[in-house]
């Protein structure tokens, strides 16, 4: 880029207030020299405020109320300057048409700042912009939640999810924190993201079930539709899997394995139908210390490290399913209160 004209760059200093006396001489006498009208001009039309054009701005009409307002202010200029031009000299005409410039380039500048506010916000990140929501059960509780877009969330006993009141205009994101079973509003448009820690799962419109509990292995099943699985390190991705109906992939401390799951399994844990295949007792237990939040414990050791399969209703008092499960594990029980006793 080739360096300013010394006159250009004094006169940018004029404009500015940042004259030295001697400079300002100097500026008094550049007036009176041709052409020095036209570099007045080209700076004054420069959007030197420090403002960059941004698309989608909240205030679409701004820079046609700003030029409005330039126009307005060059009218009043061009009127005094027929009235007097007999009477005035150069220099003065000169001085007067700098005024009037320079007062339209503040009110740009006065205008600008609350503009630039307004811009800077707009920068900052959606998160900050948009109201979130927070819904958490507790041990025992569960459920359903209709998100923005009408996608429905079946939040299960001791989880969280997060989300925002609107979703942004290129993506839905929410994040989750514990199990889940999503049905998905199609909108090929808009992905639907929902966000485990560095795990990604990606999709348009579909449904599938997410266990993500800390400490726990990661798994996503998927009844319909196509899900995409993403491992997210350092803003950099890995895909980890591809999932189609009756697909599922666990993810364990950076091991990836995929298998295949019954779709009617995946979907019907929305109406707290509970399947286990080959699980430990304590495996078992533990999920049913979560939906009716009570405390399950083995008087032998050994005992919890039996393993069983069996279909649960999770939606029957817990003397019931207990019933079911001594049945089945051939051991018997006691409850007191909140508490479990398995011997």
């Amino acid at each position: 880029m080739e360096p300013e004209h010394k006159d250009k760059t004094l006169i940018r200093k004029y404009l500015n207030h940042n004259c030295t006396s001697e400079e300002m001489k100097e500026v008094k006498r550049l007036m009176l020299v041709p052409g020095t009208q036209q570099i007045f001009d080209e700076l004054l039309s420069e959007t030197w405020t420090g403002l960059e054009a941004e698309e989608n701005t909240d205030q679409p009409h701004l820079q046609e109320k700003l030029q409005q307002f330039y126009q307005k202010l060059e009218g009043e200029e061009a009127q005094r300057f027929h009235q007097e031009e007999e009477e005035e000299n150069n220099v003065r005409v000169i001085k007067r048409r700098t005024y009037l410039r320079y007062a339209a380039v503040l009110a740009v500048i006065f205008l600008g700042l609350g503009t630039y506010g307004i811009l800077q916000f707009k920068k900052t990140p959606v998160a900050e912009q948009i109201a979130m929501r927070e819904i958490q059960n507790a041990r025992g509780q569960r459920s359903r939640i209709v998100l923005p877009d009408s996608s429905a969330v079946y939040l299960g006993a001791g989880s969280r999810i997060t989300f925002p009141e609107q979703f942004e205009t290129k993506s839905r994101e929410i994040k989750l924190e514990g199990e889940a079973f999503f049905e998905i509003t199609k909108d090929p448009k808009k992905p639907f993201i929902v966000h485990t820690g560095k795990i990604q799962t990606r999709v348009l419109g579909t449904s599938f079930k997410i266990d993500a509990f800390k400490d726990r292995p990661l798994t996503v099943a998927v009844a319909t539709g196509k899900v995409r699985v993403d491992e997210y390190i350092k803003e950099r991705s890995k895909s980890l899997a591809v999932l189609t109906p009756g697909q599922k992939v666990t993810y364990d401390q950076g091991v990836v394995k995929t298998a295949t799951a019954e779709i009617d399994e995946i979907s019907g844990w929305k109406a707290a139908r509970l399947v286990f295949h080959n699980q430990s007792l304590k495996e078992i237990t533990t999920e049913l210390e979560r939906w009716y939040n009570v405390e399950i414990s083995f008087d032998h050791k050994e005992k919890a490290k039996e393993k069983i399969s069996v279909v649960l209703q999770a939606d029957v008092p817990l003397n019931k399913i207990m019933k079911i499960l001594a049945a089945t594990g051939h051991f018997k029980y006691h409850i007191s209160a909140r508490n479990v006793s398995i011997n």
